[in-house]
């Protein structure tokens, strides 16, 4: 008798214990993330390192581990069309995005379904949660003091819709958040000025909210898949079961629900990422040609490059490739990815995030074009 009773009272201390550890693992990211920011703002750092970056402690430990576990391999390249495959790298890389892209995921929804659940639903209703022009700008202004790459701003995006954002509120933080990052908006105040930096962050609010206002002809409307996944989850809760176990609850059902494609799209980012440099080939092949935004575009969206690692690239070709085009490159590999097109088809669908992907390779292509125009 008393054997059987041992089990429920031990999963109801862990489903009482995970919670907490998870509030105190998201505390300390986003502890450690402003302490490092306020550190490199006292030190006068540069203006991209006082950024909070609240995935920077989950990529370095994701890295590590990624190096770690590969060490043992021998160098091992395999030529493709596309140009070499490094073997060990893909693993690496691989192994690295596994490792963050859940966390983000989980960490993401619980964080945001918390809020939700502890504060008053009317301060989320006059906020991210408005399906108007002031939502989408706050969606927008939130994406722009999150910047992510595309394989991570998924993730995100599931979240806070979990957690209550509206349509068009998350729609232009999907957009924002990797369009206007900061290390693009640094690049062009560098390469030609504050009239250009200028230019780049309009341009991306302005997309951002087109993005809100476009949402139900893009099809970007997850709330349907979070609700049906979260829901069921929720009528046979207790009325006295705490916020923390609900928002956990809440966040386990999503993330089990995506855990397979978010897997997935690490593994594509992994291959991906063995052909950063065919763009940079293509670039300088291009030069000063009036189409160079549109190859830097059809080249850059498939793959998956953070801006920082793009940005000192693109400074070097400075010379020979116009602005725009350097522009388009950066901007095409940073807002989408093929990693990213795996996670918008599981939550909106084949038929979304095909609109999603041609409404981004518009809106960089004619960005790239009018920087050029503009800076002849």
């Amino acid at each position: 008798m008393f054997s059987r009773t041992v089990p429920p009272m031990s999963r109801a201390s862990f489903e009482r214990i995970v919670p907490v550890v998870s509030l105190v693992v998201l505390a300390l990211i986003i502890g450690q993330s402003v302490v490092q920011s306020v550190s490199a703002w006292l030190s006068g750092a540069e203006a991209k390192h006082i950024v909070p970056v609240f995935e920077a402690p989950i990529a370095s430990a994701g890295k590590a581990l990624g190096a770690a576990l590969t060490s043992w391999m021998p160098a091992w390249s395999i030529p493709t069309p596309f140009g070499p495959l490094d073997v060990k790298h893909t693993a690496s890389y691989t192994i690295y995005e596994w490792f963050k892209l859940p966390i983000i995921l989980f960490l993401t929804t619980y964080g945001m379904t918390l809020l939700r659940l502890s504060i008053s639903t009317r301060w989320i209703e006059r906020s991210i949660g408005r399906n108007d022009l002031l939502g989408a700008s706050g969606g927008a202004l939130l994406g722009m003091f999150t910047p992510v790459c595309s394989c991570t701003v998924t993730n995100i995006y599931a979240g806070i819709v979990a957690g209550g954002a509206s349509q068009r509120a998350s729609s232009a933080f999907l957009f924002a958040s990797p369009a206007l990052n900061e290390f693009a908006i640094l690049f062009m105040f560098v390469i030609v000025g504050p009239f250009g930096g200028l230019v780049y962050v309009l341009a991306g609010f302005a997309a951002a909210l087109a993005t809100a206002y476009l949402a139900p002809v893009l099809g970007l409307d997850p709330a349907r898949f979070v609700q049906q996944v979260v829901s069921p989850h929720l009528c046979g809760t207790i009325a006295r079961e705490s916020i923390l176990v609900r928002a956990h609850r809440e966040a386990w059902a999503l993330f089990k629900r995506l855990f397979g494609v978010v897997l997935f799209s690490g593994f594509l980012a992994g291959i991906l990422v063995n052909f950063n440099l065919t763009l940079v080939e293509s670039l300088k092949q291009a030069g000063a040609a009036w189409w160079g935004p549109l190859i830097a575009t059809v080249l850059g969206l498939p793959l998956d490059i953070n801006a920082a690692s793009t940005a000192p690239i693109l400074v070097a070709l400075h010379q020979i490739v116009p602005i725009g085009t350097l522009v388009a490159a950066m901007m095409a590999t940073t807002v989408s990815s093929i990693p990213e097109w795996a996670m918008l088809n599981r939550l909106i669908g084949k038929a979304g995030a095909i609109k999603v992907v041609c409404w981004y390779a518009t809106y960089v292509a004619l960005l790239g074009l009018l920087l050029n125009w503009l800076f002849a």
